[in-house]
C-alpha cells in the first residue's frame, strides 16, 4: 500500500467512525501532536481512548478533504469535519508519516481554513 492509500483507509474509518478500522491503519507506538508539540495521542491505545468518545458523540460526523499532498512517505490533508453533534463545522490539516503500512506519526493543525 502507498502512503496514500494508507491514509485514505483511514480517513474511510474515520468517516465511517469505526474505531477498529481506524485504529488498525496506525503504529502500537504512534505519536500525534499538535502544531505547537503538544502531544494529543502516544501510542493506539491512547488513540482508542480518545476517538471512541468522539466516534460514539458524532455518528454522523465526516471529514472532507479539501486538498492532498503526497511526497514520499508524508500525506498532507487540508480537511473540513462536518456533521458533528455541536452543529460546528472544523477545519485542519493532517500531515500524517506512514512507514509500511501504519500511519506512525501526525501532526495536526487545527482551526487552518482550507485555502480558497
Amino acid at each position: 500500500m502507498t502512503p496514500e492509500q494508507v491514509v485514505q483507509k483511514q480517513l474511510e474509518a474515520y468517516n465511517a467512525c469505526n474505531l477498529d478500522a481506524f485504529a488498525a491503519t496506525y503504529a502500537e507506538n504512534v505519536h500525534i501532536t499538535d502544531d505547537s508539540g503538544k502531544l494529543i495521542c502516544d501510542g493506539v491505545k491512547q488513540l482508542r481512548e480518545v476517538y471512541g468518545p468522539l466516534f460514539a458523540a458524532n455518528p454522523n460526523q465526516a471529514a472532507i478533504i479539501e486538498n492532498r499532498i503526497a511526497a514520499g512517505p508524508y500525506v498532507i490533508d487540508a480537511e473540513t469535519v462536518i456533521g458533528r453533534a455541536d452543529g460546528k463545522t472544523r477545519h485542519a490539516v493532517a500531515i500524517y508519516k506512514v512507514e509500511g503500512d501504519k500511519i506512525v506519526s501526525v501532526v495536526l493543525v487545527r482551526g487552518t481554513a482550507p485555502a480558497a
